[in-house]
């Protein structure tokens, strides 16, 4: 603190003294007043000056974006096309995918576990599931050619999933790696 108030002092009187040279008529140099200035926060003393304010927690406090600030900036990033574009181009990399998948699936299994618990969600759930005609619906279906064609699409569709690739990556390097020992 003390070498803040030094440099800030430093500052402060040699700002004082360009201002009251002995030349009434002259009017300070801006440019020079400027790379006075800069110059001493060039110099270690100004440096830490410096890391010295950007370390007080009225500082941090302005500097750190509020929770309402973050919403309302994605909010206005996630709408614009441009940002959907790129978006769309990054979930195309597994890794990205795989990413988003894995920070939000924590949410979407408290979503499902919640609904779970709801006692009106689970008595909907119960009643559709034991309806007679319920039962043998869904029996004809599993029998079709309509609902193998349909496995074999969430099959599909499975394989294309950024959580499903990652794992079956990491089986298949894996299964690399047992070889490559074996022989």
């Amino acid at each position: 603190m003390i070498r803040y108030l030094l440099a800030l002092s430093t500052v402060t009187t040699i700002l004082f003294l360009t201002g009251c040279n002995s030349k009434p008529e002259a009017t300070p140099d801006y440019q020079a007043t400027k790379q006075l200035v800069v110059d001493i926060l060039h110099t270690e003393d100004g440096k830490r000056a410096l890391t010295e304010i950007m370390r007080t927690p009225s500082f941090k406090k302005d500097i750190v974006i509020s929770n309402q600030e973050m919403e309302q900036t994605i909010s206005q990033v996630m709408t614009r096309q441009e940002t959907q574009k790129q978006l769309e181009q990054l979930l195309q990399k597994p890794s990205v995918a795989a990413s988003i998948v894995k920070s939000t699936q924590k949410e979407h299994e408290k979503i499902m576990k919640k609904l779970m618990k709801d006692p009106e969600y689970q008595k909907m759930m119960l009643e559709l599931m034991q309806d007679p005609e319920f039962t043998k619906h869904m029996t004809q279906l599993m029998k079709s050619r309509a609902y193998r064609e349909q496995t074999t699409k969430v099959m599909e569709e499975a394989l294309e999933s950024p959580l499903f690739q990652e794992k079956l990556m990491k089986l298949l390097q894996e299964a690399i790696e047992k070889n490559e020992k074996k022989n």
